[in-house]
């Protein structure tokens, strides 16, 4: 392995490429476990853990709560189980749907889930966005480094670090130091946001367009193709990232060695990290599609955004 894909045992690669998005994604994560109810949050994380097939990589994790012994047993069997009462059956039907097919919970389990959980319905919904992304992005991360991401290098900030009250405050930061970024080229970013918002149903992220992606020279014919790679000739990086993307959003993330030899001859190090970092801030779509909160706010045509120094996105007339 070359020296730029091996990294010390126990790294994080957003450590060493992305650490300003890592240490946010770690105070999102404690902030999530105190506004919702932590031993929910467990066994949301137990669940997925089998549901994504992270269960070698999650094996040695902490625990995010501390549910039942009885409960922590039976997850897998949660509906049929005297463990599991009429809360923790709506959180776990709840984290099902999210994690499988996120546009049907806003239809389905979202209203007995809202009943159950009240206010807390929408920390517990911001911890399932973390603890579903944050492990498909660590499967991705795993297989291109060849190492192990488990949640204890992503979901744990340092001692004494400074947690907010609202968790949609820490979110913020992670969309914020991830748009800061910049080793990608602008059109592949947008190609990647299109795509994932395909994957989750976005109607709002499916009539944006960015204005970066634009001035580098993408046509809106292609930012509108389901498939770029029929109507285009697109580079390697592009290609990889996409294949990438749907390894990692469709079904239960898989990367396999193929895959790792195309991202690995096509992009660095750094754009690997950037890339992931992307496809965690693109999937918070996931929460405005379960709350059925994504209708486009246009009603023809696109509306057209910007990214701000400070990382802020910004809706702005249509370019000339």
């Amino acid at each position: 392995m070359s020296a730029g894909w091996s990294l010390p045992a126990g790294t994080d690669p957003r450590a060493l490429h992305a650490p300003e998005v890592l240490v946010a994604l770690q105070v999102s994560c404690a902030a999530v476990r105190a506004a919702s109810d932590p031993a929910l949050l467990e066994l949301a994380r137990l669940r997925l853990v089998d549901l994504l097939g992270t269960t070698a990589t999650e094996s040695g994790a902490p625990a995010w709560g501390e549910p039942s012994a009885a409960a922590v047993a039976e997850v897998t069997t949660w509906p049929t189980s005297d463990a599991f009462d009429a809360t923790a059956r709506a959180a776990m039907a709840l984290t099902e749907q999210f994690a499988i097919d996120v546009t049907g919970v806003a239809g389905g389990p979202l209203g007995d889930a809202a009943g159950a959980l009240g206010g807390g319905v929408l920390p517990f919904m911001q911890g399932l966005y973390l603890l579903d992304v944050g492990q498909r992005v660590a499967v991705g991360l795993g297989a291109v480094f060849a190492t192990e991401v488990p949640s204890t290098l992503w979901a744990w900030p340092a001692d004494g670090a400074d947690v907010p009250d609202d968790p949609m405050v820490a979110v913020d930061q992670v969309m914020r130091a991830t748009a800061r970024l910049g080793s990608l080229d602008p059109v592949l970013r947008e190609l990647v946001r299109l795509r994932g918002a395909r994957h989750h149903q976005c109607r709002r992220c499916q009539s944006v367009r960015a204005v970066s992606a634009l001035d580098a020279g993408a046509d809106l014919d292609l930012l509108a193709a389901d498939d770029p790679e029929a109507v285009a000739d697109l580079p390697p990086a592009t290609t990889a990232a996409l294949h990438l993307t749907d390894a990692l959003l469709a079904g239960r993330p898989v990367v396999g060695p193929e895959l790792v030899a195309e991202v690995r001859a096509a992009l660095t190090p750094a754009q690997v990290v950037e890339l992931t970092c992307y496809l965690l801030r693109n999937a918070a779509n996931k929460l405005s599609v379960a709350f059925a909160a994504d209708a486009a706010i246009v009603e023809e045509g696109y509306e057209y955004q910007v990214i701000a120094a400070d990382g802020d996105t910004i809706t702005v007339d249509a370019p000339a």
